[in-house]
């Protein structure tokens, strides 16, 4: 029986993780021009990457709510739910619910600036 080890499994996962991130920065350059103009390809690899990172430290892990947690960095600013300029968004964010309700919740209180 064919086995794929531990190695094997990292080299599958990075090369998912890295396509997912080149497919969000080619959707942010083309649906966010104005708030990713100041950022060079590389810089907004990089910010998506750490973006991805967040999301998933908050459970969310499937590529559309971490989009919309990304959609939401774009707008309030790379720190949001850590900073303290935005208490709701961590409140939100620690809240014990699916990701896809959590950054629903997120994306409504960031239209409304956090004022719930």
């Amino acid at each position: 029986m064919l086995q794929i080890r531990p190695d094997q499994m990292q080299v599958f996962l990075d090369y998912v993780r890295e396509t997912f991130t080149a497919r969000v920065v080619t959707y942010l350059r083309a649906d966010w021009k104005d708030a990713t103009t100041s950022m060079d390809d590389a810089a907004l690899r990089d910010w998506t990457r750490r973006q991805i990172d967040a999301a998933e430290s908050y459970g969310i892990t499937t590529e559309a709510p971490v989009v919309k947690f990304i959609e939401v960095a774009l707008t309030c600013g790379e720190e949001f739910h850590s900073s303290g300029t935005y208490p709701e968004a961590e409140r939100i964010l620690m809240e014990e619910t699916d990701a896809l309700t959590k950054v629903e919740t997120l994306r409504a209180s960031a239209r409304r600036n956090f004022e719930v």
